[in-house]
């Protein structure tokens, strides 16, 4: 038991000397199964105003709840705000359970990413992940069906696309939104994993045949395997520039899994993101003091350096602003390879999105234009 205390010691004064306690207790938060004595941690000058921005910034309000529950000097609005999400985590599972009914009459085949269904696969309780929306996967050629039937649910999508427009939002993009009565972003609809110019082609069908089953409410539905699941989730991190702890410990939960390491460093040197999964599990080593898988190959200089920048920007709260130069110079960065790099800057750069369709109205025939378009916004951005 001394043992054990010391180490418990020893790991909250190696952690002191780089974070503040704010973040430090965020972290601890994280997992209680590898928690020390978090107590240590609830000192009197512990800001609590920032402890729970902290925490609504890193998706950690129920983690945090259930780890300082019955704990002295606790604020009652943790309390609030976990209870709040746990009543909109059931209104998400009840509106999931709405959808899958609708898909399954309509012989749409679906995966429950995200939301309540990995909370359940993860913590055993949908209440234990925050997140806020619901994130329903279909194959691209079953998107329009998808649509009609959300929309026959009463959903109204967040785009007005044309036919023209709409086609080229299949190839290019990877989700669009729908809302119900007020909630404006209830349902994200899916059917890629990131944006095309990320230039990592998932194959979706294979997801959809490696997929597993998970029983929400008792209900089963199906969801990523678990080998795709933490190679999504890394990917998904990493398009946040690993912003939120929350994905983090989502990952670190995931590798309490037996999984097929040989098969998933493949699969990500066949997408270009294994520096991504080392970033990922760099973080992770750093962050909760743990090791880095035995099967992951050593750290170049430079993945080493972007993990470390991303360890430096977590415990400030840093939100990534998706359209800035720096976001997409850490984009780049997180890719290993030249061509994977150009074939981003290329995508980038070449392929219109809805700022451009928003931006100039122009008929569906001259839809080629709206290439040109973007290649002279992007110009005039890095130009001036």
């Amino acid at each position: 038991m001394a043992a054990a205390s010391q180490i418990a010691v020893n790991r909250l004064s190696a952690h002191s000397r780089r974070f503040d306690p704010e973040f430090e207790l965020a972290l601890a938060c994280c997992d209680r199964a590898n928690q020390f004595d978090i107590t240590s941690l609830l000192t009197p000058d512990l800001d609590w105003q920032r402890v729970l921005e902290s925490a609504e910034h890193h998706r950690l309000i129920p983690a945090m709840h259930a780890a300082l529950a019955g704990k002295n000097g606790v604020p009652s609005t943790l309390r609030v705000r976990a209870h709040k999400h746990a009543w909109r985590v059931l209104h998400f599972t009840v509106e999931l359970m709405k959808i899958a009914r609708c898909f399954e009459q309509r012989g749409i085949e679906f995966l429950a990413h995200k939301g309540p269904a990995l909370a359940q696969l993860l913590y055993g309780n949908p209440a234990m992940r925050q997140f806020g929306d619901l994130d329903v996967m279909v194959r691209p050629r079953d998107f329009a069906r998808a649509k009609d039937a959300l929309i026959a649910l009463g959903y109204d999508p967040a785009l007005q696309l044309s036919v023209r427009q709409e086609k080229s939002f299949l190839r290019s993009g990877y989700e669009s939104s729908f809302g119900l009565n007020s909630e404006r972003n209830l349902v994200e609809l899916q059917w890629q994993i990131v944006p095309r110019f990320c230039s990592i082609n998932f194959d979706i069908d294979a997801l959809f045949s490696r997929s597993i089953q998970v029983k929400l409410d008792a209900v089963p539905l199906r969801t990523m395997g678990h080998e795709d699941l933490l190679l999504v989730l890394c990917v998904h991190a990493a398009k946040h520039e690993w912003a939120h702890l929350g994905m983090l410990r989502d990952i670190a939960a995931l590798t309490n899994f037996s999984l097929d390491w040989d098969w998933m460093l493949a699969e990500a040197r066949r997408l270009g993101i294994l520096k991504i999964l080392q970033v990922s599990f760099f973080a992770l080593s750093e962050l909760f003091n743990t090791s880095l898988p035995m099967q992951l190959p050593p750290l170049a200089e430079s993945t080493v350096e972007l993990g470390s920048t991303v360890i430096a920007r977590l415990q400030h709260n840093y939100e990534p602003h998706t359209e800035s130069a720096r976001y997409f110079r850490t984009q780049l960065l997180s890719r290993e390879g030249w061509r994977d790099r150009a074939r981003f800057v290329w995508r980038l750069a070449t392929t219109p999105s809805l700022q451009e369709w928003q931006a100039v109205q122009i008929p569906d025939r001259y839809f080629a234009a709206y290439r040109g378009i973007r290649i002279a916004r992007w110009m005039k951005r890095f130009l001036t």
